[in-house]
């Protein structure tokens, strides 16, 4: 007989809640901050936030302004949250479109498995074969073995019973090998499934990654993937199985007495009318508690990115006060949601039953008035309490299926998200860098509407040193990005000698170019590794000539695992000013004829800056070298300084030259100090 699954655990996605500032709440509320710690923490209102107004779906420069960057953040979860209201209903067309969900999402992964589906299949109608002939056998023994009238009764008896042992005994050995064959199948598919969307992460355009917090995409690969694996690791089992041997179960009962099997289809609609009554309200419990949860995971993260501030000001009292308040707004959610779900069930169960004690009482008194055989009444018994388990699987699985199919709509959403223009095969090359780069009345949008580049001219000789200096939000950044073509011109054209960069292929230009960022990156894997991203084929010699280039290679050595240290999470286990150099020699490895800086010292101290600019100057010597930074000291020696305001080129030439113009740069240099 069919074995009745382990109930199905609700995959809980916890969606992202918008925390508070506590350093803000701090400052703003005066009191805390010097109360003294005995101060009672009832008295301490907790600022509830505003939900945000929705956004137009904008890229945002990627450039200087780090408050600019928070705001746009902030802004781009609106759409999350509109669909976040969107409330399932477990209705017969919500479950119908949750299994096409789920199929038309995973068959072009499940395809590619054929002989692993054939056997899934197979396994799936033997033993739902062998649940049909069970309560058949139960039939014949009662009604023609048994039976007073039989003869040879005893070796009749032995050999059903041998027949039914082995062909248990061999349906047993087929579901192991077929769940087997269906655990490789549906985790081989998972895997594809998220090797195709991290697959197509990669073609995504910078301006993608500029306008989508990395939640939005990380929760793609968590809890949607997560949802989308349960409702298929549990597809076979939990659904298909007792789908069919519902539908055997249904043609078996009318065989063995249609009156019986009318009266028992009264089943499917009265299990229904609990669910229909509660069902509605349990969704909206499970909703209301994930936005519990959101809010108590919110204040977690929330304290522990700001515990200096939690420590500094004593706010100890006031933050557990703050998380208990969210922690029983939880409690009560949790309360409600577990005992609605508990009722949807318990109302199947109870109808049911019910209509088991009908059914049993009609049976029982056909089989009185000989109308039905004792084995007869006996076998509609069995068939309809297994057919009453598998209507509650089905049921149970239902939702698993909708919270998987409504994952999958969210992955879509990212499969959706149209690629970067590819490079048309029979793209040429971009030469090696011989005479110069130049911006020809280049303009450039993010949004299509207002422009962040307007009109730019600009040239750098081969071999030059140069710098892009000004305001915050002038456009500084940006030309690194259309230089490095992560995003195109919307007008004019980008040279390299005579090769126009937006007709070429991308990874002939990159090739020839190294950058190194504010924030560099450093992966979780040893420093030759790290260094050795730069050139993949590198040898460790190139590796140690790098990193004495980026004068890092005496730290390393002073490690005690040397270059195979590994740096942690984002290099979290070097100081900045190493991080700074391991990129650097990162960036040298690749034999760049340009290398670029985006405010590459801008977030270390004075003197670690100049250290690190010594070393770069000494680097770029036979290279063109373009500089982006705000920290105008740090550009004193280069051949040409380029200054922009508002995306327009306004002035260009040497420190001494801008600086006897006294225009903006002049006054940057003043607003300097």
């Amino acid at each position: 007989m069919a074995r009745k699954p382990t109930k199905p655990e609700t995959t809980t996605e916890t969606g992202e809640a918008k925390p508070e500032d506590l350093a803000a709440v701090a400052a703003a509320a005066g009191e805390p901050a010097t109360a003294p710690a005995k101060a009672a923490p009832a008295k301490t209102e907790r600022p509830k936030p505003a939900k945000p107004a929705p956004k137009k779906k904008a890229e945002p420069e990627e450039d200087e302004d780090d408050d600019e960057e928070d705001e746009d953040d902030e802004d781009e979860d609106d759409d999350e949250e509109e669909d976040e209201e969107e409330h399932p209903q477990f209705t017969a067309k919500e479950a119908l479109t949750a299994f096409a969900g789920l199929f038309r999402f995973t068959w072009p992964a499940l395809r590619k498995y054929p002989k692993w589906l054939a056997i899934v299949i197979f396994g799936l109608l033997v033993e739902t074969a062998f649940n049909v002939v069970f309560p058949l056998s139960l039939k014949f023994l009662i009604d023609d073995v048994l039976s007073s009238e039989a003869t040879n009764q005893l070796s009749t008896l032995v050999t059903i019973l041998v027949a039914l042992g082995v062909g248990g005994l061999v349906v047993s050995l087929v579901t192991i090998w077929y769940e087997y064959i269906d655990s490789l199948l549906m985790s081989s598919a998972m895997a594809d499934i998220r090797r195709r969307l991290f697959e197509h992460l990669q073609t995504l355009s910078a301006g993608f990654y500029s306008r989508t917090k990395v939640g939005a995409i990380t929760s793609r690969f968590g809890s949607d993937m997560g949802a989308v694996d349960e409702a298929m690791t549990h597809f076979v089992t939990w659904g298909m199985l007792p789908f069919l041997e519902l539908l055997a179960g249904i043609v078996l009962m009318f065989f063995l007495n249609w009156q019986l099997a009318l009266v028992a289809m009264l089943m499917f609609p009265i299990t229904l009318i609990g669910p229909r009554f509660i069902s509605g309200h349990a969704v909206d419990a499970a909703y209301q508690e994930r936005r519990a949860a959101a809010g108590l995971v919110a204040v977690v993260n929330e304290n522990i990115s700001a515990q200096n501030v939690v420590k500094a000001f004593e706010l100890r009292r006031t933050a557990i006060h703050w998380f208990e308040e969210r922690n029983q707004i939880e409690r009560t959610q949790a309360i409600r949601h577990r005992f609605l779900n508990a009722m949807v069930e318990r109302s199947v169960t109870i109808s049911v039953l019910m209509l088991h004690l009908v059914v049993f009482g009609i049976g029982a008194y056909l089989t009185y008035q000989e109308e039905i055989s004792l084995g007869t009444f006996i076998a509609f018994e069995s068939v309809f309490w297994e057919l009453s388990y598998n209507i509650g699987h089905v049921t149970q699985f239902i939702p698993v299926a909708i919270t998987g199919s409504g994952a999958t709509k969210h992955i879509n959403d990212l499969f959706n998200e149209p690629a970067r223009s590819r490079d048309p095969d029979d793209a040429p090359g971009v030469p090696r860098i011989t005479r110069e780069i130049r911006f020809t009345n280049v303009d450039f949008s993010y949004t299509g509407t207002e422009k962040q580049i307007t009109d730019l001219n600009m040239v750098v000789p081969a071999g030059a040193r140069v710098a892009v200096v000004g305001p915050s939000g002038s456009g500084k950044s940006t030309v690194l990005s259309l230089l490095m073509r992560l995003y195109d011109p919307t007008g004019g054209t980008i040279k390299v000698d005579d090769s126009d960069i937006v007709a070429a292929r991308r990874e002939s230009l990159r090739e020839q170019m190294a950058i190194v960022f504010q924030e560099n990156v450093l992966f979780d894997i040893s420093i030759r590794e790290n260094i050795r991203l730069g050139r993949p084929g590198a040898t460790d010699k190139d590796v140690e000539a790098a990193a004495k280039a980026a004068e890092i290679h005496r730290f390393i050595k002073s490690l005690p695992n040397g270059y195979d240290t590994v740096v942690g999470e984002r290099g979290n286990m070097m100081s900045g000013g190493q991080r700074q150099r391991v990129a650097i020699a990162r960036a040298i490895i690749r034999d760049p004829a340009i290398l670029m800086l985006d405010e590459a010292t801008s977030a270390l101290d004075h003197g670690t800056e100049q250290a690190i600019n010594k070393t770069l100057m000494k680097i770029s010597a036979g290279r063109t070298m373009i500089t982006v930074t705000h920290r105008l000291h740090s550009v004193t020696e280069m051949d040409t300084i380029f200054v922009l305001d508002k995306g327009r080129l306004v002035e260009k030439g040497s420190h001494k030259e801008l600086l006897r113009k006294k225009g903006i740069y002049a006054e940057l240099w003043k607003q300097a100090g």
